[in-house]
């Protein structure tokens, strides 16, 4: 059983019953166990507190929106609820390895890493059953990442390379600084990715390369619908809005490559969404 500072798992939730139980029991059973699990729920329609109930876990705390405020409200209202040293983030319907938080406090607390903010780690992209598409791994290197290549890098890759914040692992101290309100610069699709930049904005990071947190795609998913179309563009208005943010200190060359290499990336997810849809579907008709 590890033990040491606390971390504050933030969990928003709307409407996420199929998952929000395999979801819950990979945060409770982490090897490290100082944890709040933080839960904002957005006022669901379905059984998802009712499940979360059944955990008798004291760590869990839910707090409830008297209605619907939308994702973006909810999103920002989850943090305030940090009282931990570190903080991490986790859709209620991906999860995490069990050793996610232990392996990044690890980093975090050594003392010849103080210029680490954030530690996170590859992907497994899973599908509804929970079974692993691929891996996705960040690949231009691991281990420590100054923060001025790890910003730039996303710009070359046209998406979010640095990848989902599940199991990112931040210092709290960072959110603190960031200014108000929150996430400004970040779009509906961009905000989670705007947590870290924020962050790379006060020290650097680290890679951890091996896949210790699992992101969930379905047909139904707003990567795999809304986002067919408007990738390329959110991720656009959010690298400008970067560049007006004087504190990156861009060049309008990161604009240009980012319009080109996010239209690009658009393309093959496309693609790529097309291929695992129409698998999908196959199977549910045999």
């Amino acid at each position: 059983m590890k033990e040491g500072p606390i971390v504050s798992v933030c969990i928003p939730l709307w409407n996420k019953e199929a998952y929000v139980e395999e979801m819950l029991f990979s945060v409770i059973n982490q090897t490290y166990k100082s944890l709040e699990i933080i839960i904002s729920d957005n006022a669901s329609t379905d059984r998802s507190i009712e499940l979360i109930s059944k955990f008798n876990d004291p760590r869990i705390k839910i707090y409830s929106n008297p209605e619907n405020m939308g994702g973006m409200y909810n999103f920002r209202k989850i943090f305030t609820y940090a009282t931990g040293k570190y903080m991490t983030y986790l859709s209620a319907d991906d999860a995490l390895d069990l050793t996610t938080i232990e392996k990044a406090i690890t980093i975090l607390e050594d003392p010849k890493n103080q210029d680490i903010v954030f530690v996170n780690s590859y992907i497994d992209i899973i599908n509804e059953a929970s079974e692993r598409i691929l891996i996705k791994k960040y690949p231009f290197g691991s281990g420590r990442l100054s923060s001025y290549w790890a910003i730039r890098s996303n710009f070359i890759y046209g998406s979010n390379i640095l990848g989902e914040p599940n199991g990112t692992v931040w210092k709290k101290e960072c959110y603190d600084k960031m200014p108000e309100p929150k996430f400004i610069n970040g779009n509906g699709w961009t905000a989670d990715l705007d947590i870290m930049m924020e962050c790379l904005l006060q020290g650097n990071t680290y890679m951890i390369p091996e896949p210790l947190a699992k992101f969930r795609i379905s047909s139904t998913s707003n990567s795999s619908t809304i986002l067919k179309s408007s990738q390329a563009k959110l991720f656009r208005e959010y690298v400008f809005a970067l560049y007006k943010d004087k504190r990156y200190n861009l060049s309008f060359m990161w604009v240009i490559v980012s319009s080109i290499t996010s239209f690009i990336m658009q393309i093959a997810r496309n693609m790529f969404y097309k291929i695992y849809i129409k698998k999908i579907s196959k199977k549910r008709i045999a």
